[in-house]
C-alpha cells in the first residue's frame, strides 16, 4: 500500500473545515473524497489520452456512449439540490419551451428560447453561459451534436434564428436536447465528478436568479 501525504496551511485547513461542516462530514472524509475525485478525474484524462471518450468533467465512456465511470449515491443534501435543478431547468424551463413548440410557436422563436435555456445549462455545467458552455454540453450529452461541426451548425442557427428565420427540424433538436439533459441530470445525481462540480454552481445560480 502506498501512502500519500498532503500539507496545507491554516487558511486552507479552515476552509476545508467549513466545507466539511457544511456537508456534515468529517475533515478526514472530505480529504479522502477529494483525493478520490482527483484520481477519478485523472483516470478520465488518461482514458481520453488513450483515444477513449470522456466528458468535460472526466467521465469515461465506451464508444457507444455508455458511461464507464462507477455510479455513486448522493447525500440527502445533494439529492435535494439535484431535484431542485431538475424542477427549475427541466420541469419549468425546458418543458415550457417544448410546450410552446407543440402549441404552434414559430420555429425561430423556439430556437431563440432554447438559446436562453442553453445559457443556463452551460452556466451550470461548466460555469460558462456563452457558446463555450452550449458547445460542451451539446457535445458531451446530445445525440447528433457530438461532432464539433454539428454543434457549431446548431449554434449558428440559434444565433441567427430571430433575424433570418430557420429551416431546422426544431422537433428533432428538442428531442435530442431533452434526452441529453436527462442524461446530464442523472450524472449530476449519480456521478461524483459531475455532482461535486455542478451542484454547488447550481446553488449559486439559483440564489442569484431568485434574488
Amino acid at each position: 500500500m502506498k501512502i500519500i501525504t498532503l500539507r496545507i496551511d491554516e487558511d486552507e485547513k479552515a476552509r476545508l473545515e467549513q466545507l466539511a461542516e457544511a456537508g456534515d462530514i468529517t475533515l478526514s472524509r472530505a480529504l479522502r473524497e477529494g483525493a478520490a475525485l482527483y484520481l477519478r478525474e485523472i483516470q478520465g484524462k488518461v482514458h481520453q489520452a488513450r483515444g477513449g471518450d470522456a466528458t468535460f468533467h472526466g467521465l469515461r465512456r465506451a464508444k457507444g456512449g455508455r458511461v464507464l465511470s462507477k455510479r455513486s449515491q448522493p447525500t440527502a443534501g445533494e439529492a435535494r439540490r439535484a431535484a431542485s435543478l431538475r424542477r427549475a431547468l427541466y420541469d419549468r424551463a425546458f418543458l415550457g419551451v417544448r410546450e410552446a413548440w407543440e402549441a404552434g410557436e414559430k420555429p425561430a422563436v423556439v430556437l431563440a428560447a432554447l438559446g436562453g435555456w442553453l445559457s443556463l445549462v452551460g452556466e451550470v455545467y461548466v460555469a460558462h453561459p456563452g457558446e463555450t458552455g452550449w458547445d460542451l454540453f451539446l457535445r458531451d450529452y446530445c445525440d447528433g451534436y457530438t461532432d464539433p461541426a454539428a454543434s457549431e451548425e446548431l449554434r449558428t442557427e440559434i444565433r441567427g434564428a430571430l433575424v433570418r428565420g430557420t429551416n431546422v427540424n426544431v422537433g428533432g433538436v428538442l428531442a435530442s436536447l431533452e434526452a441529453g439533459f436527462m442524461r446530464f441530470l442523472d450524472d449530476a445525481e449519480h456521478q461524483a465528478l459531475v455532482r461535486r462540480a455542478v451542484l454547488p454552481t447550481w446553488v449559486v445560480l439559483e440564489r442569484r436568479l431568485s434574488a
